[in-house]
């Protein structure tokens, strides 16, 4: 049987109607791609939208009052590690100046616990520091600052510990020093996590604080973390109560360089910016026994021999 073939009319009509298809298959894939596009674009919103809320939740917090026993933000351990009693400081307040202890080295440290030369400085001093003052001879105010939270895998674990250090302080005081000590001695490495917050809990407890309860929830609630951005925020315009450094000129011509900067630990020994080696135990001894407050230890009395 012959077929008959197709004329060009034919021919140009069935060209036409499948193009015509190809062209919707074109046009519904287009669509089903815009679809697809948009549904993605708005979930990469809804995402971003999320992170965003959760840093500002985390970030922009109501402030609120700071912890008692650091009214001119740090606290003041005296004659056998106890510490000094304050009021909180009221949100939005401007700390409280003390006067130092008559006949007493006021021994003053700004200092982030993130900080490893903070950490020198303690492994060099801790004990001498600790003996001036447990026996009475001195004064220690520690002053905690956050200003390493970047170095510190986005878990802000400077202004945690500065956190933990704050409810120590309001709760269990006279523990302050036992707490300081654990978390230098077990201080994390840089470019790390830093301790976690039960790990922060656990050496509270070690360190035999009182209100263990209210302070692991002061910790897990990150309850003084407005406080501590405030305190920071004084640390970084250099207002230090109480001494001779009232602005970050002051600390450049201190140690003869006009770069200098603001940076932990900041350490000052009755009012005068001790710019001597962190590592250095001579250096920091010297400077305290120069000042004018300290008082030398008294050189016992023979007893006389007696004669036959």
């Amino acid at each position: 049987m012959t077929q008959v073939r197709p004329s060009k009319n034919e021919r140009r009509d069935v060209a036409r109607e499948k193009a015509r298809e190809a062209r919707l298959k074109q046009q519904r894939r287009e669509r089903r791609n815009r679809l697809f596009l948009q549904g993605g674009i708005g979930l990469v919103v809804l995402a971003i939208v999320a992170i965003v809320a959760v840093v500002l939740v985390n970030s922009v917090r109501p402030a609120g009052p700071g912890p008692k026993n650091m009214a001119d933000d740090g606290i003041r351990l005296t004659t056998g590690l106890a510490a000094e009693r304050t009021a909180a400081l009221a949100a939005g307040a401007t700390p409280q100046q003390r006067a130092a202890d008559a006949g007493k080295v006021a021994i003053r440290v700004y200092e982030d616990f993130g900080c490893p030369y903070c950490e020198q400085f303690e492994t060099t001093n801790g004990a001498y520091v600790k003996s001036l003052v447990t026996s009475g001879k001195a004064t220690l105010q520690v002053y905690p600052v956050a200003i390493l939270d970047n170095n510190f895998a986005g878990t802000q674990y400077s202004t945690r510990a500065a956190n933990a250090a704050a409810a120590v302080a309001n709760w269990s005081p006279d523990r302050f020093s036992a707490f300081h000590d654990l978390l230098y001695a077990n201080q994390p490495k840089e470019g790390g996590p830093g301790l976690s917050d039960d790990q922060l809990i656990g050496y509270a407890k070690q360190a035999g604080v009182q209100d263990l309860a209210a302070i692991t929830t002061a910790i897990k609630d990150h309850t003084y973390f407005s406080w501590v951005q405030s305190a920071t925020d004084r640390f970084l315009k250099a207002r230090f109560a109480g001494t001779n450094i009232h602005s970050e000129a002051d600390i450049q011509k201190a140690l003869g360089s006009t770069q200098a900067g603001i940076g932990t630990p900041m350490v000052f020994v009755d009012g005068k910016y001790f710019t001597g080696s962190l590592t250095d135990a001579n250096a920091f001894r010297t400077a305290v026994l120069k000042t004018d407050a300290y008082t030398p230890s008294a050189t016992p009395t023979p007893t006389p021999t007696a004669t036959r």
